[in-house]
């Protein structure tokens, strides 16, 4: 029932049209820790540049990284040029096979390994946690998501249809995704509600049981300086990468401007820890109006002017290169 479910109610996308290997690796690099509604855009285009393993691997690592800003952990996109690259020279044909594979772990090649070649391995990600933990109605508090998955993977390994475990696992997933859902899960319409134990002692938004952690919360403000078209930005090492963004305005910073005004604000979570992030701009054009290596050197020691006409080559961390297209698009910003 979970089969036919899926075949008849399995969301429309891209990659699950006309199915290739091609198609499976590229899709599930770009869902690493990216939903699904972020990733649509990018892989569309990136199969018209990339349209196979080979021209992916004799593309240059800046192209591909290139074509990957915005997406965020760029160090996936070098690992998928690099699996891009071993695939063209040695193909793997197993999911111990695909374990030795950069950026790939056992989530990845699990997927890969049961979509592309129906090889009987469960795919657990939070979904099928959640899935899981409601259809047994367990009472283990989880410390984290990892041990949850440690707890959910040998009961998806039993369960798994293994004639079918490529389209189980997609089912799996997305079960999880559009019905049993965190919160308001859709009980009503869920094909295997008569097995859910959860659900036959109304226990369904309790489970999975995680142990509650502090929640952060903090503000960091940003300083927006636009100036003759070209738009200031610090360095930023997230992960191992360096990448740009909006410079961090710091009280040595803020003294430097008689005035300043609030022109954005959005908020983002990482880990335990909710960020607001308030951009500010000079209040007056002679805030602005200095030389830019006035805004080089100290306390702006690193920070660079880039043209807004050039920034979709400056790897910008993804919600960086967001919210200045929507400050842009906005056009209520002074120029000094």
């Amino acid at each position: 029932m979970l089969l036919q479910w899926f075949r008849q109610n399995a969301r429309d996308l891209p990659w699950r049209r006309e199915p290739s290997l091609y198609k499976t690796v590229v899709s599930e690099f770009m869902l690493q820790q990216t939903q699904v509604k972020t990733v649509l855009p990018y892989f569309e285009r990136w199969m018209t540049i990339f349209p196979n393993f080979e021209v992916l691997a004799s593309a240059s690592v800046e192209a591909v990284v290139r074509q990957w800003s915005g997406l965020g952990y760029y160090a996936r996109a070098r690992h998928l040029h690099q699996t891009a690259q071993h695939f063209v020279q040695n193909p793997p044909r197993s999911y111990r096979e695909l374990l030795h594979y950069p950026g790939i772990g056992s989530y990845t090649a699990a997927a890969i390994a049961s979509i592309a070649w129906n090889e009987p391995i469960a795919v657990v990600d939070g979904n099928v946690v959640r899935v899981l933990a409601r259809v047994f109605n367990d009472s283990e508090i989880f410390t984290s998501k990892a041990a949850a998955i440690v707890w959910a993977t040998p009961h998806a390994q039993r369960l798994l249809d293994k004639e079918h475990s490529g389209i189980f696992n997609e089912a799996m997933m997305e079960l999880g995704a559009v019905v049993c859902t965190p919160t308001a899960p859709d009980c009503k319409h869920c094909p295997i509600q008569t097995l859910c134990k959860a659900f036959r002692e109304h226990t369904v938004e309790l489970c999975p049981h995680f142990h509650s952690t502090p929640h952060f919360k903090k503000t960091v403000d940003r300083l927006w300086l636009l100036t003759n078209k070209k738009l200031l930005l610090e360095p930023s090492l997230i992960g191992n990468k360096q990448l740009w963004e909006l410079p961090e305005l710091t009280e040595e910073r803020r003294e430097r401007f008689s005035n300043l005004n609030e022109i954005f604000r959005a908020k983002r979570t990482v880990t335990n820890t909710t960020y607001t992030e308030v951009v500010y701009q000079p209040h007056s054009s002679t805030n602005g109006n200095r030389s830019e290596a006035f805004f080089e050197q100290s306390p702006f020691e690193g920070c660079r002017f880039f043209p807004i006409t050039e920034l979709h080559a400056v790897a910008l961390s993804g919600p960086h290169r967001r919210w200045i297209g929507e400050i842009l698009k906005d056009g209520n910003t002074d120029e000094g």
